[in-house]
């Protein structure tokens, strides 16, 4: 459409200002081309016509009765309904025999009707004009004559079957789709098309642009058999769009921008349409803004406000249109630069309470005449999904006065994330995301499956927040959610050493950034909003992070469990020795041969170590809290099996509570190479499958006990080295949070080796350190242990050709062996007698 103010010097009255000018321009409209108005033939409907005379013909005139039946296009219930209505509404009085028995047909008077020639006509129900009927006629109905209820039973067959014709016909012109731009509808030839054998028309979209045609000259595409067999048009609806039409009997062409216009086609001239998108027609942003603000402030559209809340609908006006800084970007970035092609520089936001309700809104807006508007799009993203799956009905209005147009955006309370109006938790959080990817441009083919992936996770919320996932499915997802105070997010290592500069220049930066952030911060009570959670969540676990890491502390504690399970699995002496366990006896003092306690200052082994690494000095910073236990016993003491078995109850201890540190046992001999002390846990860690790139984000946010066993099967190669001595600081140990159990065989570092590379000499007590030394087994864990064992063999039947042997023979045979009876005391791993 070319400016409407230019257009006003052409079309005149295009412009209306007021709603009878508008019925008179739309009336004028289909005068002005030839064939584009609908005129009755000569005896078109003469059966119609004769139904009515028998009915009508003695009280209404014969030429009132052909040019209603001209108007309502022949249709017979239409014209009664007009006349009924008519006499109800406007007190007519009758003043005819018709109803007289005594009196002859011929005879009756004509009903004198007394109207205002300015009548506003209803239509009602098909069903309420018969009962209608029926309510005006019935006391009268059982004194008619025979031949007059004969012609009223012939008549009322004759509607019926008129009617029951014409709603086949309604069904009949639905072939084809109509979509924005211009639509033909017209006939296919093809012999094979079944559109074309039931002599349905059909539709043609041919989108936005300009075409010239005549009107039974033309080829276009059946939708329905693919060929090229439409040859005559009938009839143009041309939706959404700026347009005009024209045709080679006329010198003025018509232009509208309504958002669905319809022209018949006559055959034999030539027309030409011309439709484009519709599109603002400021000079500058700021004429945009001026021309906006002047709208929505407007008597048009505040009275079109008025009337939606009558209908107790909610209507939401922003406080100001967008400013320039904001406006500028998305012209940019949306728009190539156009500013024409914004719409939403002022946007009515309209919120219902149900789905009827926004019928309601939509049905009033699209009488957006009466307020001298013009409704000059409709798009509804409600039933059928958006881009965004985003759910809302959305029109264009066009203001005239000051030639602009204003979006209109109707969703129903639920679904909207309005602040002020939402019932969604964090409703900033989807459009922060959307913001985040709207304008994005991606680099490389990394960026573009991290962009594709970013708008599949979007449309995934909307369709959790707009409900197009039932709630059965909403639920599904919700119950997957687990807070961010138990898991504990873990922080990207791309961001690590980033500066705020560099993030803010780097898409994909940005946006780990703003998930890690929300999912740190967001904790969710609603099932809408633990369900967006997880999906958020499940994208930064996969494109943030990266499946093969983890996302949370939970993940990579799951990884290290799962690591720790597969060790012990594999390893069947582990397994047996873990099976027939008995708590270990330590003491402050080295164990002596001779010794048989008799201060009874031993204590359980695993009891003292948990007691010890729990205490919390208050006078110590967080930092100073690092504690070191140092465990020494003799070959054989069960120095490993207590670590493997204080490691176990960690785990357990973990799973029941997640904010306690994680396990992580370290064995010397597998691990240790002088060539890489500094990264012994690193070596540790990636050996359980954790990347080196999450290393510094988990020392960071994971507390940990390392459990470092056989320090004593490493210190021959150890202590050649000319590095510091102490372990803790050699092993870099000061950059994880963590306490340290280290193990070690008596009597292979003499005292000044045990100060110097255990204790530390200048620790200036930051470090806490204890030493325990494991002792061996008292009779009674030697009973238990016995116990334990037996059973073990009955249950996994391991015979040595003889039949299993009971506790007792057990016993009995170390009673008769006291060597090897003081030998086992001292020895806890012991598979077989």
């Amino acid at each position: 459409m070319c400016n409407v103010n230019q257009d006003q010097k052409d079309v005149k009255g295009f412009i209306p200002n007021s709603s009878n000018e508008l019925s008179r321009i739309d009336k004028e409209k289909m005068r002005l081309l030839g064939g584009m108005q609908n005129r009755s033939e000569q005896g078109k409907h003469a059966k119609e016509m004769n139904v009515l005379m028998k009915l009508c013909g003695d009280v209404i005139k014969e030429e009132e009765l052909k040019k209603q039946l001209e108007e309502s296009n022949g249709n017979v219930f239409v014209v009664i309904e007009r006349f009924i209505i008519k006499l109800m509404d406007q007190n007519i009085e009758v003043q005819s025999s018709f109803l007289d028995t005594n009196t002859d047909r011929s005879e009756h008077k004509t009903t004198q009707v007394i109207c205002d020639n300015n009548f506003s006509f209803f239509f009602f129900s098909l069903h309420k004009t018969i009962s209608t009927y029926n309510i005006l006629f019935a006391k009268k109905k059982k004194k008619l004559p025979e031949n007059e209820r004969s012609l009223q039973k012939e008549a009322s067959i004759e509607i019926e079957q008129t009617s029951e014709k014409l709603k086949k016909e309604d069904e009949r012109a639905e072939i084809g789709e109509t979509r924005p731009g211009i639509n033909l509808q017209g006939y296919c030839t093809h012999t094979d098309c079944l559109a074309s054998k039931a002599n349905l028309p059909v539709w043609v979209n041919i989108g936005f642009g300009d075409i010239s045609f005549v009107s039974d000259k033309t080829s276009y595409c059946c939708p329905d058999c693919r060929q090229s067999t439409v040859k005559s048009v009938v009839k143009t609806m041309i939706s959404n769009s700026e347009h005009s039409i024209c045709a080679n009997d006329t010198l003025v062409s018509v232009k509208d921008n309504h958002y669905q216009c319809f022209y018949p086609i006559k055959p034999g001239l030539l027309y030409e349409l011309k439709a484009k998108t519709i599109r603002q027609h400021a000079t500058s942003l700021e004429d945009l803004i001026s021309r906006s603000e002047s709208a929505m402030m407007s008597n048009e559209l505040i009275n079109l406000v008025s009337e939606l809340q009558k209908y107790l609908i909610t209507v939401v006006k922003p406080p100001k249109v967008k400013d320039s800084v904001r406006l500028l970007e998305k012209i940019r970035c949306d728009y190539n630069g156009n500013y024409n092609q914004v719409f939403d520089v002022g946007r009515f936001t309209i919120l219902c309470d149900n789905a009827t309700k926004l019928q309601t809104a939509v049905a009033v807006m699209k009488k957006a005449e009466k307020f001298n508007l013009i409704v000059s799009e409709d798009k509804d993203f409600f039933e059928r999904q958006s881009k965004t799956h985003h759910r809302f009905h959305n029109i264009k209005l066009y203001v005239p006065k000051h030639d602009v147009y204003v979006e209109m955006q109707a969703t129903l309370k639920n679904y909207t994330t309005l602040e002020g109006y939402t019932v969604i938790e964090n409703p900033k959080l989807s459009h922060s995301f959307y913001e985040h990817i709207r304008a994005w441009k991606p680099k490389n083919a990394k960026e573009e499956e991290l962009k594709q992936a970013s708008d599949e996770t979007l449309t995934k919320i909307n369709d959790i927040i707009c409900e197009w996932i039932d709630d059965k499915g909403i639920k599904k997802i919700a119950s997957h959610y687990k807070s961010h105070l138990d898991i504990g997010i873990l922080k990207p290592s791309q961001l690590s050493q980033k500066t705020e500069s560099e993030i803010n220049n780097n898409v994909p930066l940005k946006i780990a950034k703003f998930l890690y952030e929300q999912l740190c911060e967001f904790t969710p009570e609603k099932e809408k909003g633990k369900a967006i959670y997880v999906i958020f969540y499940e994208y930064y676990k996969k494109h943030i992070i990266g499946y093969s890491d983890p996302a949370s502390c939970a993940d990579f504690a799951l990884l290290l469990q799962e690591s720790w399970k597969q060790e012990i699995e594999e390893d069947v002496n582990l397994l047996q020795a873990l099976e027939t366990y008995i708590p270990l006896q330590a003491n402050d003092r080295a164990h002596v041969d001779g010794d048989d306690n008799e201060k009874n200052d031993s204590y359980d082994c695993y009891q003292h170590a948990i007691e010890f690494l729990e205490r919390v000095d208050e006078r110590k910073s967080e930092q100073e809290q690092r504690k070191v236990i140092i465990i020494q016993g003799k070959s054989g003491s069960g120095k490993s099996i207590f670590c493997r078995h204080l490691e176990e109850i960690l785990w357990n201890n973990y799973v029941s509570d997640s904010k306690q540190p994680i396990p992580v046992y370290i064995s010397f001999s597998k691990i240790y190479h002088k060539r890489n002390e500094k990264d012994i846990i690193l070596q540790a860690l990636q050996g359980k499958h954790i990347s080196k790139e999450i290393m510094n984000t988990i020392r960071e946010q994971v507390s940990f006990i390392f459990i470092m066993d056989g320090f004593d099967e490493i210190f021959d190669v150890y202590r050649k080295s000319n590095n510091e001595q102490y372990f803790y600081d050699r092993f870099n140990l000061n950059q994880w949070n963590a306490k340290v159990i280290i193990t070690c065989r008596s009597n292979v570092l003499n005292e000044d080796d045990i100060h110097t590379t255990l204790f530390g000499t200048n620790q200036n007590n930051v470090i806490t350190t204890s030493m325990m030394y494991l002792w061996p087994f008292t009779k009674q864990q030697m009973h238990s242990y016995i116990e334990k064992f037996a059973k073990m063999k009955v249950k996994n039947k391991k015979r040595d050709g003889n039949s299993d042997w009971t506790p007792q023979q057990y016993e009995e045979t170390l009673n008769n062996y006291p060597n090897l009876q003081k030998w086992w005391r001292s020895h806890f791993y012991f598979n077989s007698f």
